[in-house]
């Protein structure tokens, strides 16, 4: 008995060496993908509707007291920088705060940027399956002793998706609005 647990324990060493030492960098999953919600015109949207141009998708709520109106302001200066070219590009916001953002809010909160942006909202299980399918996250975070009663903590990344709708890149929050026009004039090339 005590023999064939150290041949197994050996062998799924070996399998486990061979797999380390295969040269081939771990699969990463794919993110992006298609998918519709509610505009801040009430209307239907569907992700699929802008396959042609430059689309830059993020993750956030209205509410966020810095993360989002900073980064709607970045993507702002992103627009500015790229002139003419700014009609071949789009920004998606997704509400991670659907019970809060409606389409009325976001329209408001949009109101406030130089942005050619859409901002989309759902159901909640609506707006869980567009997080996983973007590898984003989020987490309420409850603040019972506050007017709001609670706040919305959630990743910050910056999604590139190129003419065909596929993530090509991502930012940190810390890019800048240079690297990101950059990035952007790149994908609009024919």
């Amino acid at each position: 008995m005590i023999r064939a647990v150290r041949a197994c324990g050996l062998l799924l060493a070996l399998l486990t060496t061979v797999v380390g030492c295969s040269g081939k960098p771990p699969e990463q999953p794919a993110i992006g993908g298609d998918f519709t919600l509610i505009d801040q015109d009430s209307a239907r949207f569907e992700l699929a509707s802008l396959r042609g141009k430059v689309v830059l998708v993020f993750f956030g709520y209205s509410q966020c007291p810095d993360v989002c109106p900073t980064t709607l302001s970045k993507l702002s200066s992103v627009a500015r920088r790229l002139g003419a070219q700014r009609a071949e590009m789009r920004v998606v916001y997704v509400s991670v705060d659907p019970e809060r953002d409606t389409p009325a809010v976001l329209k408001a909160d949009l109101q406030n940027f130089d942005l050619d942006a859409v901002g989309v909202t759902g159901t909640r299980a609506e707006i869980d399956r567009v997080v996983a399918m973007y590898g984003a996250k989020y987490e309420i975070v409850q603040t019972p002793q506050s007017a709001a009663k609670y706040t919305v903590s959630h990743s910050t990344t910056l999604y590139l998706l190129d003419k065909q709708g596929k993530v090509v890149e991502q930012f940190p929050y810390e890019a800048t609005a240079d690297e990101i026009a950059e990035a952007v004039r790149g994908r609009l090339a024919p």
